[in-house]
């Protein structure tokens, strides 16, 4: 292929990831989520049950469905996660809103679908897009590339949050129609819908970038089923190898799975953090689409934290800043308390962009996907282990009884035992970071030290 055919489909990948990235994570049901579950006549016990499938459906299949893509084709994979995505906003469109078994069904068909999706195009649309950068060798252009990426994708999960809580309210709908001439009225129970046919609208969108991909793998496979099984088998097992093997790889899969658990943890309860900050209620949806355009100027900083310093500094440059944001947290100061959250969206932000910058450049062509994936399959294990101790560390604190007069402030039993909570989280922290630091030393003694080109 020559260079200007090269720069041409690799361009057009990138427009197709751009597409993709856009639609795929910024759900418009995301401002509703766990009210669209209940509104469904499903409990909070159900909800938990339902994302726990989730998570579990991830974790088993992230790595094979990256090995899967080096071996078939990333195309298809991207191709096979949007079918997914459509087959999963359909369950929940179809389902009554009456608490039946029957609802409980079509919401874990979308919880096991939805996880096969996000499992099916982790890795293999970067590394697709990647590789196409590669051949027209441009790979240097990476962080470049990743920065547009990651400010496009925020700017439209910024809208589909403002959009999707818009259109579940039914005063701003039926303003809308007025407004337009139309005097048919709408309650939340009727718009709860909304936002679920919306997101499948955007499957379509993701379905028709996908098919436009171009990818120079997807004819190289000629094998039978038993044969694609037994070479992403080997694949998952040779990416491994490599990454037990490799001081930079591990220790970048290491302090991402560090930095990743404890700032997802805090995202999962923001709800209750804003609440003990004393913001309105109002606000609250508001407030996390303005922390996800922090993705709109992050990017800039984490391409010159990328060019400019070693793994090694950077690591501990977001270890200072989440530490300083964790300690913030646990003083809970009422609206300047959204400061110290800032720091820690700020942190995850640059640490995605650092880990696809770092991993991107280390990997194989062959095994990319392969790669990816063991860095989503590592930050859902930490998170999840994350989780099950947050879960035993408040059961402990009940157990234990907490003064309900906090930081100053009288304090609804619950609020109280959830500021005690947060207040573990720097230590926590530091902990692991420990920990991590140990056991690297631990794998690798005098190889221990990574390289930092």
């Amino acid at each position: 292929m020559n260079q200007p055919e090269a720069n041409r489909k690799a361009e057009a990948n990138l427009r197709r990831l751009i597409c993709i990235r856009m639609f795929f994570h910024a759900r418009f049901y995301y401002p509703i989520f766990a009210l669209f579950f209940l509104e469904h006549g499903l409990s909070w016990v159900q909800f938990g049950i339902l994302n726990g499938i989730w998570a579990m459906t991830i974790i088993l299949l992230e790595v094979p469905s990256g090995a899967l893509a080096d071996t078939i084709g990333r195309k298809k994979l991207i191709v096979f996660s949007a079918l997914c995505m459509m087959v999963e906003m359909l369950a929940l469109l179809l389902a009554p809103m009456d608490g039946s078994p029957l609802v409980f069904a079509l919401f874990a068909l979308n919880r096991i679908i939805s996880g096969v999706a996000e499992a099916a195009v982790s890795g293999a649309d970067e590394a697709l897009v990647y590789d196409s950068f590669k051949d027209a060798g441009r790979e240097n252009d990476w962080s470049v590339i990743l920065a547009k990426v990651q400010r496009f994708t925020s700017l439209a999960f910024f809208f589909a949050m403002m959009t999707g809580s818009a259109f579940y309210d039914p005063a701003f709908v039926n303003g809308l129609l007025e407004w337009i001439g139309f005097y048919q009225r709408f309650d939340a129970a009727t718009l709860v819908k909304v936002p679920v046919g919306l997101t499948l609208v955007s499957s379509i969108i993701v379905l028709f970038a996908s098919l436009g991909m171009t990818d120079g793998m997807q004819s190289e496979h000629k094998h039978s089923t038993m044969d694609t099984v037994h070479e992403s088998f080997r694949k998952t097992k040779q990416a491994a190898v490599w990454i037990w093997h490799s001081p930079l790889p591990f220790a970048i899969l290491l302090g991402s799975m560090v930095l990743d658990n404890v700032i997802r943890q805090f995202l999962t309860i923001g709800a209750a953090y804003w609440k003990v900050i004393e913001l309105p209620l109002a606000t609250f949806g508001l407030v996390a689409s303005g922390m996800s355009l922090m993705g709109v100027f992050v990017p800039y900083f984490a391409k010159i934290l990328a060019d400019k310093r070693s793994v090694r500094e950077n690591f501990f440059f977001l270890c200072v800043i989440l530490v300083i944001g964790l300690f913030g947290i646990g003083e809970v100061i009422p609206y300047w308390g959204i400061l110290p959250a800032a720091m820690l969206y700020f942190t995850m932000q640059c640490m995605n962009f650092l880990v696809s910058v770092y991993l991107n450049k280390e990997a194989a062509s062959e095994d990319r996907a392969t790669v990816l994936s063991f860095r989503s399959l590592s930050t859902n294990l930490s998170y999840g282990a994350a989780s099950l101790l947050y879960s035993g560390l408040i059961a402990w604190i009940q157990q234990q009884g907490t003064a309900q007069t906090i930081k100053g402030r009288k304090m609804a039993e619950q609020d109280a035992i959830f500021v005690e909570a947060i207040g573990w989280f720097p230590w926590y922290f530091l902990a692991t970071v420990v920990l991590m630091i140990t056991f690297y030393l631990f794998r690798f003694g005098k190889k221990a030290r990574p390289r930092d080109d």
